[in-house]
């Protein structure tokens, strides 16, 4: 992808040519390919707060291991089996993963900051159709394309001029475990001289499920994001099998004597402990990542027919700006500024 930033600034860098004249004449009906670098920055950190308690995935695990004994024995053995053993099967689990798990499981955060940071900035590829009314107010639809973000932030950050970026077509973010679709935007505009007045309009994605995608490529940057679902991702790198291995010893039973009694757990209940509390982890994290954004924007950019042929040729400098509003789980909701930049050049006339 293009960097936005770059060409907007070498077109500006132009000036005010002869080509540009003031003639309110020319054609701007026509298709256009754009590009749009939306700053994000009012919601930086906000998924390493959506993380919750998977920062310690163990708890799941010995909460089901628990929830197993009050099924066999009983809420008030399960207590005791709780006050006895809760401690040191909780460090026993935690010892296991950190010993046999990529960093990633017991340490998601330094993920999810990486994540907050990629998102402060999105870049992204758009259709954008131009057409005109008899009043003259020139309608736009925006299809969306495809969003890159930065794979290194600090590159970015660092002013350099050429920074990789990760690319996500909308049709993989359609198909990805959890969807997340982006299909256009309307807005109305209106010509002064050479001058693109475009009305507020809103524009509306899931900004949570994005960060997820993103936060699926960093766990596994070498495999197609939207064919690896997250759960397949997490149960592919806890071994529950070894880890219920461990838990029961050589005798395959995980056995404990709490108030005379004697609770014990076969290698298959453990197993079974251990995915459900895997997907339960997996299934309230994505849960706390179905966050809804909507954008309030509107602008100005300027119309350019750089050969003189009666129709425009560029859209530049364009500048947006307004607000947007998450939908936070539980009714909460958050909000803030947010602005782009965006450019467009004309590759044919409407359909």
């Amino acid at each position: 992808m293009r960097s936005v930033f770059i060409v907007a600034v070498a077109i500006a860098a132009t000036g005010c040519t002869a080509a540009n004249v003031h003639d309110t004449t020319q054609t701007v009906e026509g298709a256009y390919d754009a590009e749009t670098r939306y700053d994000m920055s009012s919601f930086q950190g906000l998924f390493a707060g959506l993380a919750g308690q998977w920062r310690q995935p163990d708890i799941a695990i010995s909460s089901a291991i628990t929830g197993q004994v009050s099924a066999n024995y009983g809420s008030t053995i399960a207590a005791a089996f709780t006050r006895v053993y809760g401690a040191q099967l909780q460090n026993d689990i935690r010892a296991y993963l950190n010993e046999e798990t990529p960093p990633w499981v017991m340490g998601l955060g330094g993920k999810l900051d990486k994540v907050d940071t990629q998102m402060k900035t999105l870049d992204v590829q758009t259709s954008m159709l131009l057409s005109q009314d008899e009043a003259q107010n020139i309608n736009a639809t925006q299809i969306f394309n495809g969003i890159a973000v930065f794979r290194d932030p600090d590159c970015r950050d660092s002013g350099a001029i050429v920074c990789d970026q990760l690319e996500i077509s909308s049709q993989s973010l359609l198909d990805s475990e959890y969807p997340v679709e982006i299909l256009s935007a309307d807005y109305v505009a209106s010509r002064q001289a050479e001058t693109l007045n475009i009305d507020d309009a809103s524009v509306d994605f899931n900004y949570g499920r994005l960060g997820l995608y993103i936060l699926a490529n960093q766990i596994l940057p070498d495999e197609p994001t939207e064919q690896v679902g997250l759960r397949d991702v997490v149960m592919g790198a806890i071994n529950c099998r070894g880890l219920a291995g461990r838990l029961a010893g050589s005798d395959d039973t995980l056995g404990v004597d709490v108030a005379g009694v004697n609770v014990g757990l076969s290698l298959n209940d453990l197993i079974g402990n251990c995915q459900d509390g895997v997907f339960a982890q997996v299934n309230g994290f994505v849960d706390g990542f179905n966050v809804p954004l909507g954008m309030d924007m509107g602008g100005t950019a300027r119309v350019i027919d750089t050969n003189r042929d009666g129709a425009i040729d560029q859209l530049t400098d364009g500048q947006l700006a307004g607000d947007m509003n998450l939908a936070l789980t539980g009714g909460q909701t958050d909000g803030g500024p947010v602005s782009a930049q965006f450019v467009g050049f004309r590759v044919g006339d409407l359909p």
